[in-house]
């Protein structure tokens, strides 16, 4: 598994880059008197680095841990920090399911088979956690229904519920004074569903409610680097451009594809490609 970096990137965020073999990014706020953790991490050795580079860094230890939403490699880690979880309600009750359930390799791939798993993170479980594994699942302590705020001392936490294709209980969490948005998962496409897809339904309010937010920084899930404003704008314009001419052409490729290729007025790149080809599948469900 390859390691991943702490970085400080504003004045009370630290950062822990994703890593393989599915580890999305994971962020702790300091304020003068509590410490927020964001996301959990895919495993107890993920949480457990994440903790050690902060020591490391000389940080204090996380007082709480909030998640973005109930996808496994965001909740895993959670009984390792031993500390309060902070969670939407949707995520809570789905916390709840996953706890219920056999993590065989067996088990896995039956519910692969039944629909109710998906083959890349079944693939993904089983290098992270290799068997014979015990997953240690934690209920929220915190549940909220549209949004919650937490006061750090100097630093203030916004948790807000956004939906999304990607799961109907993404939540963000934006950090003030220091301008950073964390967005966890919320911008990709929906993977538990037969066919990876956006629709122009979910993903325009979506976009609308994340640029409401007065920020300069932006972390994702499972992005290498920490966003600026524009970068994050080159994305929005490309997701809305995609999504509108899909939603006029239908589902003829070759006709969205020259369409959105005049629009830009360069050869389609590979994230433009890709927003046409899940924005179609969308289309189709």
């Amino acid at each position: 598994m390859s390691e991943t970096t702490l970085s400080k990137i504003t004045d009370h965020v630290y950062w822990m880059s994703p890593g393989e073999p599915d580890r999305p990014s994971l962020c702790a706020v300091v304020g003068t008197n509590r410490t927020l953790m964001l996301e959990a991490g895919a495993s107890d050795a993920h949480a457990r680095l994440f903790l050690d580079a902060l020591s490391a860094a000389k940080v204090r230890h996380p007082d709480y841990v909030a998640l973005t939403h109930w996808h496994w490699d965001h909740i895993f880690g959670a009984a390792e920090l031993d500390v309060p979880v902070i969670a939407h309600w949707q995520t809570a009750a789905e916390i709840a399911i996953q706890a219920g359930y056999e993590w065989t390799d067996k088990a896995l791939y039956e519910r692969v088979a039944n629909g109710k798993e998906i083959a890349f993170c079944a693939d993904n479980i089983k290098l992270e956690l290799p068997e014979p594994r015990q997953i240690r699942f934690v209920q929220p302590d915190i549940v909220y229904r549209d949004s919650l705020d937490i006061n750090l001392g100097d630093v203030q936490v916004h948790l807000q519920h956004v939906g999304g294709d990607h799961a109907a209980d993404s939540c963000v969490m934006h950090i003030l004074p220091d301008k950073v948005l964390f967005l966890g998962d919320c911008l990709y496409d929906a993977i538990y569903t037969p066919v990876r897809h956006y629709t122009t339904k979910k993903v325009f309010p979506l976009l609308d409610i994340i640029l409401s937010f007065d920020a300069d920084y932006y972390v994702e899930g499972h992005t290498p680097t920490v966003m600026s404003r524009a970068e994050l704008m080159t994305i929005v314009d490309k997701m809305r451009m995609v999504g509108k001419i899909v939603d006029e052409l239908s589902a003829d490729e070759a006709a969205v594809k020259e369409a959105v290729t005049a629009e830009m007025g360069t050869p389609l790149d590979e994230d433009t490609l890709g927003f046409i080809q899940t924005f179609i599948a969308g289309q189709q469900l």
